[in-house]
């Protein structure tokens, strides 16, 4: 698998509502950060309960996803997702970007997470965005 097979998977597993599918696409111990200052999840249950988490919170999930731009085993890809709180319906927008490691069959062996949010909006990428 390359990484925009990955990306491909990801985005429809997403959508899909599907932690454990997710999950399958890392190594058994990749580490997963959100943001620099939180702590590693590590190995898949860990990414999997994390993805639990985070699908709860969301419905609806509208997702882009940039070129991504790779060398050797790294790659580095934006994203932009319109999200909606599953109690209320009210939108959120958020942006960030993926720094992934890759081990040789495929699978993320690393994923750092960075993202802004705009709560209570609906936001599309703007034109050439991901240009």
């Amino acid at each position: 698998m390359n990484v925009h097979q990955w990306i491909d998977l990801i985005e429809e597993r997403w959508k899909g509502r599907d932690p454990h599918a997710i999950a399958e696409l890392f190594t058994e111990d990749a580490s997963y950060h959100q943001g620099p200052y939180g702590e590693a999840r590590v190995g898949r249950r860990a990414i999997a309960e994390h993805w639990t988490t985070t699908l709860s919170n969301q419905k609806d999930p509208v997702v882009w996803f940039g070129t991504p731009l790779a060398s050797g085993d790294r790659a580095f890809v934006e994203w932009w997702c319109i999200l909606h709180d599953p109690a209320t319906g009210t939108p959120r927008t958020a942006a960030g970007c993926l720094a992934l490691r890759f081990a040789e069959d495929g699978r993320c062996a690393s994923l750092h997470e960075y993202w802004h949010s705009a709560p209570d909006t609906a936001r599309e990428p703007a034109e050439g965005w991901f240009a």
